[in-house]
């Protein structure tokens, strides 16, 4: 866009009044567009101090999780918690909503799982049968590994789409992990399995970033999704 077409564009929304600006921010999806959107001129950056201004950017950033729950013997959700049933078996839940732009972080803590347990990404157009594991190491058998947890301990996925290759970086607490994959799905979803009867994992973070938390660490390992990782 050249400047003339730019000085249009922000002098079409001068003439609007605050609250239909915020509808229009409101109806944004990502955080990245709100950031664009209140740098255009001083009166719309004003929006910021308005008070539905902080609710708005809460319902952009914050994304509610829906448990895929394929069969009752898996067990139950409440709220954003997800209780495996009492007997023993492979449980995988993918969460919706599947992401595919900007950028996401997903955080979970695990609780009374004895070990059994693992959070992953999948191709969204994955589906797993009850007493399925959902493991997809198709490619390479448990070679490659980050730091170990622990039931209690927060446990993310950071997933870049806006990066060339798109990207996953993973999280202990809030210590980043050497090892991340590229080239992941245009499309993904998050996905938690658990094994032991009555664990359980709650999903304390769901959220969109304006800006990547990635950072570099000693030792760090780009693994390509797909490939054979040695």
């Amino acid at each position: 866009m050249d400047r003339s077409s730019e000085y249009n564009v922000v002098k079409s929304f001068l003439g609007l009044g605050p609250d239909i600006l915020l509808e229009l921010l409101s109806e944004m999806i990502l955080p990245q567009d709100v950031r664009q959107f209140l740098v255009l001129c001083k009166q719309i950056y004003k929006l910021k101090d308005h008070p539905r201004f902080e609710k708005i950017i809460q319902s952009i950033v914050k994304i509610t999780p829906f448990f895929i729950i394929n069969d009752s013997s898996y067990g139950r959700s409440e709220v954003n918690k997800f209780i495996h049933s009492q007997e023993d078996n492979h449980c995988t839940i993918a969460i919706d909503p599947a992401i595919s732009e900007g950028i996401v972080r997903f955080e979970v803590v695990f609780e009374n799982t004895k070990n059994y347990k693992s959070l992953e990404i999948c191709d969204s157009s994955c589906s797993f049968a009850a007493n399925s594991n959902g493991d997809l190491n198709h490619v390479t058998q448990g070679i490659i590994k980050n730091q170990r947890y622990k039931d209690g301990q927060r446990i993310g996925i950071e997933i870049d789409m806006t990066t060339i290759p798109r990207r996953a970086t993973f999280f202990v607490g809030d210590v980043q992990q050497p090892n991340y994959i590229i080239g992941i799905p245009s499309e993904i979803r998050f996905q938690a399995y658990t094994y032991s009867g009555s664990s359980s994992f709650t999903v304390t973070k769901f959220e969109r970033l304006i800006k990547s938390s990635s950072q570099g660490v000693v030792g760090s390992k780009a693994l390509q999704w797909g490939k054979e990782w040695n």
